[in-house]
């Protein structure tokens, strides 16, 4: 039995981190969202970065627009290197949080900011845990 990209990613020692990454093996994308302010945030962090409130556990509809990227050329990681160029993204989620994440499924040529994107949570060990493809279509 093989470990999903997320599973992977469990410590056992932060339930912060575990409960995002045990929801992202579901094929789910929580968030925490301020029970005083409302920012939404991806971090597992205890309280709001904006406020230090307690935040709640939101499920994302895992929808959003591209913030900004960068292009990989040249991947540090000897992991990564037979997958360059890839793109790294930041989305800019409807609900209001940033993620950073792969973008997959999009020509390099087509990138531009606004472009609607979904999430999606591959099995597939070689890849990201969470990428985002384009809204209407793209790989899974």
């Amino acid at each position: 039995m093989s470990t999903s990209p997320a599973q992977a990613l469990f410590t056992g020692t932060d339930p912060d981190a575990d409960g995002f990454w045990a929801a992202v093996v579901d094929g789910e994308l929580q968030l925490r969202r301020c029970t005083r302010c409302g920012t939404c945030f991806v971090l597992p962090l205890p309280s709001c970065p904006e406020c230090a409130a307690e935040p709640e556990l939101i499920r994302s509809a895992g929808r959003g627009s591209l913030y900004t990227w960068v292009v990989v050329h040249h991947a540090f990681d000897e992991d990564l290197a037979r997958q360059v160029p890839y793109v790294v993204g930041a989305i800019e989620l409807d609900e209001g949080a940033r993620i950073f994440a792969r973008v997959e499924g999009i020509d390099l040529a087509a990138l531009d900011a606004d472009v609607r994107l979904r999430a999606t949570y591959p099995s597939d060990p070689e890849r990201p845990p969470i990428v985002f493809v384009p809204e209407g279509g793209g790989v899974s």
